[in-house]
């Protein structure tokens, strides 16, 4: 059987604030550095936060709408055997801790970012337990 390639068209739920404007300020991985950030989300989505308190842990998956999508090899290595988000379908995952819930709901404050200001979020999820 053939597998033709499929396209999906995404809808950002929102974007994320971060003090990084370009990849030389970023860290490789939020985790290494407890950098502060905001995911500021569409009103359409706020029902979805619903629940969601400071300590949990979440993903986020966001775009790095900035990156460069030829890339198929980094570091030496095939880049499906990283996490660079230099590649084809630049989405990206980046576990994060919750700080603070605004009252409103469309921000969620968060610990351990490592995208740029203004990146698109996809989706907000508890991660695997």
């Amino acid at each position: 059987m053939t597998t033709q390639p499929t396209s999906f068209e995404f809808c950002p739920i929102g974007v994320v604030e971060t003090p990084f404007e370009d990849s030389a300020e970023a860290p490789r991985q939020g985790c290494i550095e407890e950098v502060r950030g905001t995911v500021v989300l569409a009103e359409a989505y706020v029902p979805g936060v619903e629940g969601l308190e400071p300590g949990d842990e979440l993903d986020v998956l966001w775009v790095a709408d900035r990156a460069d999508r030829d890339v198929l090899e980094a570091r030496g290595r095939g880049v499906f055997t990283t996490r660079s988000p230099a590649r084809p379908n630049p989405i990206c995952v980046t576990r994060c801790t919750v700080r603070a819930v605004s009252d409103d709901r469309r921000r969620v404050d968060i610990v351990g970012v490592d995208m740029f200001d203004g990146s698109p979020v996809l989706d907000l999820k508890a991660p695997m337990r």
